[in-house]
Parts: C-alpha cells; structure tokens; sequence
C-alpha cells in the first residue's frame, strides 16, 4: 500500500519546488497532484519539468493524479466553470473530454499509475448516465494506451453513490476502471462503513480526512465523527495494495499561513502517514497536540 498526501490544501497556490522541499523536509515520499489549474497544470512544461524532477532530485512519488473539477481554479466560487462529461451542452462536455484527455496523456509521461476523476452527475438521470457512459468509454480507451487507471469518485454529492459506481464500472466492462473511495464524502452522504465494504473489490484509491457528516470538512483523522480506527484496521488487515491519500482542507494549515503554520501542519500530516508502518501505534493519541 502507498500512503500519501494529496496538495489539495495548497490549491490556492501555484506549486514550486519550496513545497515539495518541505514535504520531503518533514518526511513525506508519496504525494496526489491536484492537476487544477492554475495550482497545477501537466499541460505546461514548466509543472511537467518541476513534477519530474521532485520524482528524481527529491525522490518524492507521485502516486496519483487528481484531475480537474473546474475548468480554472478562483478563490471567488461564482466565477469555477465545472467540467463535465455528462452535461447536455456538448461544447461543455466536449471540452471536458479534450481536457481530460491531455491531462491523462501528460501523466502517462510521469509514469502515474491512477487519474481519480469526479463523474460530474448532478441529476442523476438517465440521460446523463447515458452520457457519461459514453465520455468514459471515450477515456477509458485513451488511460489504457496511456496505461493509467480511472478511479471514479463518490464526490460530494447524494447521487454519486457506490452503487451507481459499480453500476459504471460492470456497463463500461473495462479493467481500465475502479473506485477511489472517499471516506469523508462517505460520512455525509452514505454510511461509510458499508461504502468501504461494498466497494472493496474495486478500490483503486481512497481519501482520508474527517468532518461530522453535514459539511465537507477535510479535517485531520480524529477531529470529526468518523471511526477511523475501523478504517484503520481495515487498511492494515485486508491487504489493500494501492493507494491510500490523506486530502485534508488548506484551512487546516492555520489563518495566517505562516511558515510555523505550515510546518507544524506538515508534521502533523507526516506523523499520520508514517505512522501506518508502526501497528504498535495508537493514532488518536498519537494526533493529540502536545
């Protein structure tokens, strides 16, 4: 299993080589690149550049890809365009496909073996399962040539549910597709243990971060209602082999962002990653503050 942490909370940011350098600084190895732009863009040389030389000059992996939910990235929320692959309107959905499309050829160039992708239902109707049957079948031949694996997420929304997941996944009849499982997205809009277990022999991915199953928190393990000594023991016993990313909330860094902020974020996250290999450790204590 490959632990890492995804740059989620530095979406308001355009990745550099300092961030990396204090992720690897505080003994993080393994990371899920957010590709949304303008924080990350694998359409831009300069990104691609600095991705492949964290892998070799800092040795810190990237396990996975989180592909665009927005169009362009803005701290004002009116102004996000969502992609989408099952929308009506076919320049939104066509665009969407293409934008995919050269987001998962450009992994392919840094070796990362998993593209997490938001479905983009919102209805739940049978046109737009329709589809969306037909966008993925579409991605699902380019992530082959690519060889790249889609895990498709229950994102925040009611009708994303695993169920409808797997339903995808047995019409689109292709290896090339699973789940990435997120447990805090679960919380809110399922019962995650029962998610956990339904999904398990699909899981390609799963995000961890907590929150007390009403809004969409992204807070540290132990800081909601989530029993993540379950997901735990889950983890450790039933030999799950792909990747497990905490995507935690930049809010959870601190308000004013300040380097001893950020450090002590880092260690918290990096205490929580590292200390999977130790069964002897007991996480809620462990993530107390001293």
């Amino acid at each position: 299993m490959k632990f890492s942490i995804s740059t989620l909370p530095f979406i308001d940011y355009e990745i550099d080589e300092r961030l990396f350098t204090k992720l690897r600084e505080n003994n993080i190895k393994s990371i899920e690149i957010f590709s949304q732009k303008p924080h990350c863009d694998l359409l831009s040389d300069k990104h691609l550049s600095l991705l492949g030389h964290i892998e070799k000059g800092l040795e810190i992996s990237i396990n996975s890809l989180h592909l665009p939910i927005y169009f362009n990235w803005t701290k004002d929320t009116n102004d996000r365009k969502k992609l989408s692959l099952c929308i009506s309107d076919n320049n939104i959905r066509s665009n969407s496909l293409k934008e995919y499309a050269r987001q998962i050829e450009a992994a392919s160039t840094l070796s990362i073996p998993i593209a997490v992708l938001h479905t983009g239902i919102e209805e739940n109707s049978e046109n737009e399962f329709h589809l969306l049957v037909e966008s993925l079948a579409y991605l699902g031949e380019i992530a082959k040539k690519s060889n790249i694996l889609i895990a498709l997420e229950n994102h925040t929304t009611q009708y994303v549910s695993i169920e409808l997941l797997i339903e995808l996944i047995r019409k689109l009849d292709s290896d090339n597709f699973g789940i990435c499982l997120d447990i805090g997205h679960s919380n809110i809009f399922s019962n995650y243990i029962s998610d956990l277990n339904e999904a398990r022999r699909y899981l390609l991915s799963m995000h961890l971060h907590d929150n007390n199953g009403e809004e969409d928190e992204h807070l540290f393990p132990y800081e909601g209602n989530i029993d993540f000594d379950y997901i735990i023991g889950f983890l450790r016993t039933s030999r799950f082999q792909s990747v497990v990313t905490l995507e935690l909330n930049g809010e959870n860094i601190g308000s004013e962002n300040t380097e001893e902020e950020l450090s002590n974020f880092l260690k918290k996250a990096s205490t929580f990653i590292n200390g999977f290999e130790n069964p002897r450790l007991t996480y809620q204590n462990l993530l107390e503050p001293t």
